[in-house]
């Protein structure tokens, strides 16, 4: 099986700025407001996202800039990371490697997991920094066990490959299961591939069946392709047990 390589997903700022709104009333924007210039960092951030947003208010990038940094100046971890991340990545200011990282390191020692998964990609690649696999793994181990996806996905593939970790296929399987269970379609598509090769034991092509389907029903291409190679080999029963498994998993994540 072909390994794939490991993705560290360049994080753009508008990712973190993609957690819901807890409501979308019309006077929302007025009471974020208020409790924004009482000194709330929590409302602060709440009234830059809006902004960016252009939702509950009309979009103004200024006024984003100025309360996502009132945020960030409070210690709030998603304005620290988001900030950061625009910093680093000159998404609406100049470019300024310093204090993205300065910004980013504080979210990330605060637990937010999107912040530790940059941190692992920053010193995995060096970007900043003088590159550091093992700081690299470490960040990528908190952000995997605080429940960062593309971070149990990267970590599943450094067990899976031995390249960097030692191999072990228990733990590969673990950390990419948990990724697909969170939607990572790279992470269904490569536990399709386990246990269509059976690299940790047995083939079950019904279960490789199931995770091809699911990431093919969402236009993965390389997981259409593999569902039409496994179901070649596959009986009608374990083809209906196989759907059966992927309609569960589709209709559970729809009613989350």
């Amino acid at each position: 099986m072909k390994i794939v390589k490991i993705a560290f997903a360049v994080v753009l700022f508008l990712a973190a700025l993609a957690i819901p709104l807890l409501c979308a009333q019309p006077e929302i924007g007025s009471k974020v407001k208020m409790a924004a210039r009482a000194g709330d960092a929590e409302a602060q951030y709440s009234l830059a996202r809006m902004y960016f947003q252009g939702r509950e208010l009309p979009r103004d990038r200024d006024k984003a800039l100025l309360w996502l940094t009132k945020a960030a100046d409070q210690g709030q971890a998603h304005a620290q990371f988001t900030l950061g991340v625009m910093c680093l990545g000159g998404q609406g200011m100049a470019t300024d490697e310093a204090k993205g990282l300065e910004l980013v390191r504080a979210a990330a020692e605060q637990d937010l997991p999107q912040a530790q998964g940059v941190m692992a990609m920053i010193y995995g690649k060096g970007l900043g920094v003088k590159k550091d696999a093992k700081t690299s793994i470490d960040w990528m181990q908190r952000a995997a066990e605080n429940g960062d996806a593309p971070s149990q996905f990267n970590l599943g593939l450094l067990y899976l490959s031995g390249q960097v970790l030692e191999k072990d296929y228990a733990q590969a399987r673990q950390w990419l299961t948990k990724a697909a269970e969170k939607g990572n379609f790279e992470a269904m598509v490569t536990l399709g591939e386990i246990n269509m090769a059976g690299l940790d034991g047995e083939r079950d092509r019904v279960e490789a069946c199931k995770w091809f389907a699911i990431a093919g029903s969402q236009g993965h291409p390389k997981a259409n392709y593999m569902l039409m190679q496994v179901t070649k080999t596959m009986t009608p029963d374990q083809k209906g047990e196989a759907a059966k498994r992927a309609n569960q998993w589709l209709t559970k994540a729809a009613g989350k």
